[in-house]
């Protein structure tokens, strides 16, 4: 995973943390670890889903900008359930990460991280083309000599 729940709780607060991961038990005094930790994990999934084939995956030591994006989607999926709703903040907060990830994966935006093997940072087809055949009209035949 590229985020913790320390992280989680780092960016977004004990209290709120400690709701969205019990949205039934209003008497919880910890966060539920187990859930904040599966919704990281769907976060992290969804993540490699857009990096894969051009970074290597898993990103051993994942930039901060990686671990924000990890944080947001798992807060927004934590959010959603039968008692809770994700807040505008948080939809916001994922269509951003969601637009910043699809930059990726169109090599708009790059990440501080190794690429996959094979990988180049030029597109395929880019660059100057050469022939070997001769050329059909030179000097002389435009000439008409």
């Amino acid at each position: 995973m590229y985020a913790t729940v320390t992280d989680m709780i780092a960016r977004f607060g004990e209290t709120h943390l400690l709701r969205l991961s019990n949205p039934e038990d209003r008497t919880a005094e910890t966060v539920n670890a187990v859930r904040v930790e599966q919704a990281l994990g769907d976060a992290t999934a969804m993540i490699e889903g857009y990096l894969r084939g051009y970074y290597a995956i898993p990103v051993a030591v994942p930039p901060a900008d990686l671990v924000r994006a990890t944080c947001v989607l798992a807060r927004y999926e934590l959010a959603q359930g039968e008692h809770v709703t994700p807040s505008d903040d948080m939809e916001k907060g994922r269509d951003e990460v969601l637009k910043w990830l699809r930059d990726i994966a169109a090599r708009r935006v790059h990440l501080d991280a190794p690429l996959a093997e094979g990988a180049t940072g030029s597109k395929v087809g880019s660059g100057p083309r050469y022939s070997d055949r001769p050329r059909d009209f030179t000097y002389n035949t435009l000439r008409g000599a």
